[in-house]
């Protein structure tokens, strides 16, 4: 089955606001939750940046049926892996079936803030390879005593254990990734939004599908997540307006040169141009072109499509979804077969 989402951005609405946008989500059809993990958000002005792991518990306290995820946590620098593996499971035993955790190798903004430090990507890697190792040890129920050149348990054990398993997604918008992706992960997740409708997320595919085949894995059970950058908007300029809220997190570079702090962000994001805004994101207040968007990806094999809508009219677009969108594709795709399908 077709998993529809929606992307909840922790970095610009305030924690009881968003939740009122999920549980309307929830209300409108949406199947899953993708929910950012940020201590910075992408601006210095007019945003939020709530603790993710406080608000997922109100959230699952006051939805019904929606599933929910990390998209995405670092489980490497400002978080230790074992106790990421702990929170995952303590949702995943108050809401069985409901929870999925993603994973990543980090952004600046979150880690270099709280640490002081930003590793080069080499590095990231290699921890994110031993973080997985331990969450998926722990999840295991075993008494984990781990060596590793980042990371050491001793003995340590989850006293509280999902009744079902906790799919785990791993993020990548690069080969190296997409294919530790394929090694690691139950899923995989990228964008085709911060880089833009544009961005060739599926040139990604032949690497995720490596990485599985080495790992001797299924490619066709790792399932394929997708967050798609959409403004509901009737024109183009108003489209632009509601865009730039997140145009700091187009300018290039950010991850290179280690860009953390939001005061920056927003005066980079303050040179760019509106032809730039509007290549980034999908513009449209036509239900027929946003369906056309989403189906682009379903036919590149995406089964999990999450939209990230910016701007402020945030109940205009859930039901906008919800009722011309949403409905269409479960109508053309709702029986679409794939491994992994389940897994968000």
């Amino acid at each position: 089955m077709l998993v529809l989402g929606y992307k909840a951005a922790t970095e610009q609405f305030a924690p009881n606001e968003l939740l009122e946008n999920v549980i309307e989500a929830e209300r409108q059809g949406f199947d899953s939750v993708d929910a950012s993990d940020h201590f910075h958000p992408w601006r210095n002005d007019d945003v939020h940046c709530s603790f993710v792991w406080s608000w997922l518990g109100a959230l699952g306290a006051r939805t019904q049926r929606i599933r929910f995820g990390t998209g995405i946590t670092c489980p490497t620098l400002r978080y230790n892996p074992a106790v990421i593996a702990q929170a995952a499971a303590t949702l995943g035993v108050m809401f069985p079936g409901r929870f999925w955790l993603g994973v990543g190798t980090g952004e600046p903004l979150n880690e270099t803030a709280t640490t002081g430090c930003w590793p080069r990507y080499p590095e990231r890697k290699d921890r994110l390879i031993e973080a997985i190792q331990i969450i998926r040890g722990l999840w295991n129920g075993e008494h984990l005593t781990y060596a590793g050149r980042y990371y050491q348990t001793r003995d340590a054990h989850l006293y509280g254990q999902p009744p079902e398993p906790i799919p785990l997604f791993v993020a990548a918008s690069g080969a190296d990734t997409a294919r530790l992706a394929g090694q690691y992960g139950d899923g995989w997740i990228t964008t085709g939004g911060a880089g833009g409708p544009g961005r060739d997320c599926t040139s990604l595919i032949p690497a995720l599908e490596r990485g599985a085949r080495e790992a001797k894995r299924d490619p066709t059970l790792i399932a394929r997540a997708v967050e798609i950058a959409v403004v509901y908007a009737q024109n183009r300029a108003e489209g632009i307006d509601e865009a730039r809220l997140w145009a700091d997190s187009m300018f290039p570079g950010l991850d290179k040169y280690g860009i953390y702090d939001p005061r920056d962000m927003q005066r980079y994001g303050s040179y760019l141009s509106d032809q730039t805004i509007a290549s980034n994101w999908f513009i449209s207040g036509d239900p027929g072109e946003h369906v056309a968007l989403a189906e682009k990806f379903i036919q590149a094999g995406f089964t999990h499509l999450f939209f990230h809508a910016p701007g402020n009219r945030q109940r205009e677009f859930i039901q906008f979804y919800g009722q011309e969108v949403l409905p269409k594709l479960r109508q053309r795709y709702g029986e679409l077969k794939s491994s992994g399908q389940q897994a968000a």
